[in-house]
């Protein structure tokens, strides 16, 4: 191989697995995250009846100096009380503090991966997610009343000021993880009343217990899907905004561009499982709200909210406003997710944005077919170890024509190699002339000097959707394989027992070490034996190891699932190559 042929194979090993390493580590710097904007949080307070006119006019939000006036409810509990609303796939416990969720369970996925435990509880206490902010009376800290429905399907919460405006929150479970909720502010006064700014808050949600993030990889997440139809996933730009946050403690933003863009929907995330909330008549635009590891050089957000911020409005007497909108809060299922209507399976990071979304034609479908493959296999099998295994089976027949080509033209171009290098010594004085002859030797001798690579190139967002796939899917989540516990996972075995110093490694992953090694054999399969010149044999031994260990470092902590398929992906090469050369020298015999 010769110095052209090593700069593309190295650049596209480094695009396969590090895709969305390369878009934000080099691409940001060309395309920057837009700045945050501080937004301000609303002061709790009720305000006073005014005039229509004042509303319209002002977007400002209440300040300490308006009056309060005082609840006069006799209804409303002075302690917290809790109710339940459940069905097959979750359970939701509702608290009269600020009318909210304050958690909700998961029955169908285990909190952990062991035999006795419990299911998955996404614990909102500190917070109650759906709670507003900015409205004295119905906050967080403040309690309302609540009474459920005979049928025991949804909850009624409600609040009354002396003032004659009543709030009511109607909140319905469904047979699924979504629910629908409606919140309606009635002025019974004979006076004009401004509702002020308010912003209604998910729950908090943060990384499961047992991830671990990976360098270059969101775990935790916020995206907005606009009434335009513009997706955004903020979580890949999370270290941007606390950096041009002076790395605060916390941040609380709204993305530049953002302030005056209606939401069909904002979802808080983590790996495996996402708030959605989706308000009915688009009024709303967004925020985010993080906090990080202080502890931590580097940024390492810890938790995420996503915020759904509305403007004030007028009611004259007698007037009521309807705020309407569902909320999905479940598992991070394809299938799932778009049975629920209104594009929620976008979440899912299928579709490329930013600077190659022009790829997106390609990129969605490919990972909704890798996606049901695997389902497939797994629905026969019953292991998705076996079950990505087959896949990679399938997508090496798939492009076996790709490679065998791509393969053929590399061992060519090794076999030309002296007679280049003779005419690049005939005509160095002469760099142009020898360039020529070169090309007209390439072309006489039916040598394609990119034959090597244009087919791997081809590849490329077929290996970039599986990595997708592979890293993203809940369903790999605690299914384990041979020595592996969980596929979602690293191996992470003896893990604490010892720690390699400057890498930070603590725990063992032989696959990832069966991979460098299996890549170390395919090289050696695929290297012309004897090189023609001391400088052939340089590249040859740096190839040999050179990537097998690069790649060793990217794919140490990287998901099992996904490096079971890349180790296969390199045993199914070299047994491609052990055959082609078994052929050979048959022939040659």
């Amino acid at each position: 191989m010769n110095k052209k042929d090593l700069v593309p194979v190295i650049i596209l090993a480094l695009l396969i697995p590090l895709w969305l390493i390369f878009d934000r580590t080099v691409l940001s710097k060309f395309f920057p995250a837009q700045s945050p904007v501080a937004v301000e949080q609303p002061a709790e307070e009720f305000p006073e009846t005014g005039s229509v006119a004042d509303a319209a006019l002002s977007e400002a939000k209440p300040t300490a100096e308006t009056s309060v006036p005082t609840v006069i409810d006799t209804a409303v509990p002075a302690d917290e009380i809790v109710k339940v609303l459940e069905n097959d796939l979750l359970k939701i416990e509702l608290t009269s503090l600020g009318g909210g969720i304050k958690s909700a369970t998961l029955s169908q996925y285990p909190e952990y991966n062991e035999k006795d435990s419990g299911p998955v509880v996404l614990d909102f206490s500190n917070s109650a997610a759906l709670a507003y902010q900015g409205l004295a009376g119905i906050s967080a800290r403040e309690s309302l009343n609540i009474e459920k429905s005979a049928d025991g399907k949804s909850v009624v919460f409600s609040k009354t000021w002396n003032s004659g405006v009543v709030f009511e929150r109607t909140l319905t479970i469904s047979d699924n993880y979504l629910l629908t909720i409606n919140d309606r502010f009635v002025n019974n006064s004979s006076n004009p009343w401004n509702l002020p700014a308010v912003r209604l808050l998910s729950g908090t949600m943060e990384n499961p217990a047992d991830m671990k993030a990976t360098k270059g990889i969101s775990i935790l997440g916020v995206d907005s899907y606009t009434v335009g139809n513009e997706l955004n996933y903020w979580g890949k730009k999370l270290s941007k905004l606390y950096k041009e946050a002076d790395k605060a403690a916390s941040i609380d933003v709204i993305p530049e561009g953002m302030s005056n863009q209606q939401i069909n929907w904002i979802s808080a995330k983590n790996k495996f499982f996402v708030q959605i909330i989706s308000p009915k008549d688009d009024s709303a635009t967004m925020a985010l709200l993080s906090t990080r590891d202080v502890n931590e050089k580097a940024v390492l957000p810890e938790t995420i909210t996503a915020v759904l911020d509305f403007k004030p409005v007028a009611l004259n007497a007698g007037e009521t406003k309807n705020v309407e909108y569902t909320y999905f809060i479940g598992p991070k299922n394809y299938s799932i997710l778009k049975e629920s209507g209104n594009s929620f399976e976008k979440v899912m990071e299928f579709e490329t944005t930013g600077f190659f979304s022009w790829m997106n034609w390609l990129m969605e479908p490919s990972r909704r077919a890798l996606l049901w493959t695997l389902n497939i296999f797994y629905s026969v099998f019953h292991n998705y170890g076996v079950a990505i295994i087959l896949l990679t089976v399938l997508i090496r027949i798939l492009f076996w024509p790709l490679t065998h080509k791509s393969t053929e033209s590399m061992k060519r171009m090794q076999e030309v190699q002296p007679q280049i290098k003779a005419l690049q010594e005939k005509y160095k004085k002469d760099p142009q002339r020898a360039q020529q002859e070169v090309m007209k030797f390439y072309k006489e001798n039916k040598v394609n000097p990119m034959g090597g690579c244009l087919p791997m190139f081809v590849q490329i967002p077929v290996f970039i959707a599986l990595f997708t796939v592979l890293r993203n899917a809940i369903e790999l989540r605690y299914s384990g394989f041979l020595w592996i516990a969980d596929l979602s996972q690293p191996e992470n075995l003896f893990a604490g027992a010892f720690k390699i110093p400057i890498v930070g490694w603590d725990a063992l992953n032989i696959l990832p070490l069966l991979m460098s090694a299996s890549m170390i054999w395919q090289q050696k399969l695929s290297s012309p034996g004897v090189a023609a010149t001391p400088e052939q044999a340089q590249q040859q031994k740096m190839m040999m190891f050179m990537m097998p260990i690069m790649m060793l470092f990217f794919f140490y902590t990287m998901p099992s699932g996904l490096v079971l398929y890349w180790t296969t992906s390199n045993l199914l090469m070299i047994a491609q190559t052990g055959l082609r050369n078994l052929k050979k020298k048959a022939k040659e015999a």
